[in-house]
């Protein structure tokens, strides 16, 4: 456990436990920031002060849990996001008038996508519209040029953690290959990384891969809260069996 003396972790602990849960009735995993998953909100602090991100873009907001996370962990950040259903754009609009840092809009979150990240350098894009009829993912992907990236409910190979898939197409490493076939590696969040903190998500938890766009990924590469995936020439998900508590030699897994 991290000294309670770290008040970076304390402010981020209070703000993410005192998020009021709002999606709890719809949500497989009771709502909340990032799915009431603490290792997630971990990465991304570590992504948005590794990489010094001058923004924070959010497709898909629902009824604005993640969204009034982000709000109050980083005030001093420009906070955007939107949803395709008009009563949760308006409903989020309306929980955060208050946040002068908030822009909430309606529509299509990769037609929106060129205007919510107009004006950023280096911002954390969070992908999270996976509801509708349309899964815009694939062109969410395309429109982001700079920053980095995270991609909700994705397939990382571990029996924990939950992933979408539409039509039969996983929202996972091959879904990105497909759509950027310049990118040759992500990342994935490490279950087993070295958290200052348990996760109290006893429900559903999603995968969630990261993407840095125009940016050296070794920061991710140092870090044990993510591990890599290769993409080229052909895509190898973690050996998670070699990870876990119960780790062994590469050699017992390959035998």
């Amino acid at each position: 456990m991290a000294p309670p003396e770290d008040p970076r972790l304390t402010s981020l602990l209070l703000t993410f436990y005192t998020t009021p849960r709002l999606g709890q009735e719809q949500l497989s995993d009771g709502g909340g920031p990032f799915g009431f998953d603490i290792t997630t909100a971990l990465q991304i602090d570590f992504l948005i002060d590794a990489y010094d991100c001058d923004g924070i873009v959010e497709t898909g907001c629902h009824l604005g849990d993640t969204t009034e996370y982000l709000a109050n962990r980083y005030p001093h950040l420009p906070v955007r996001t939107c949803d395709m259903a008009a009563d949760h754009a308006a409903f989020t609009k309306q929980r955060l008038a208050r946040h002068q840092n908030v822009n909430v809009l309606h529509g299509d979150s990769a037609a929106l996508l060129p205007s919510l990240i107009h004006g950023l350098n280096r911002p954390l894009v969070y992908l999270d519209a996976h509801w509708q009829e349309r899964w815009p993912l694939r062109d969410e992907l395309r429109a982001i040029h700079d920053g980095v990236v995270a991609i909700d409910d994705f397939f990382i190979g571990h029996e924990r953690f939950g992933y979408d898939h539409y039509n039969g197409e996983l929202c996972g490493p091959g879904l990105v290959a497909q759509a950027l076939p310049e990118a040759d590696e992500l990342f994935v969040g490490n279950p087993y990384g070295n958290y200052p903190v348990p996760c109290l998500q006893t429900g559903r938890r999603s995968g969630t891969g990261y993407l840095a766009r125009d940016l050296d990924s070794v920061l991710m590469a140092r870090s044990d809260y993510f591990v890599r995936v290769p993409l080229r020439p052909e895509i190898i998900m973690p050996p998670w069996e070699i990870y876990g508590p119960r780790r062994r030699k590469p050699a017992e897994v390959s035998a």
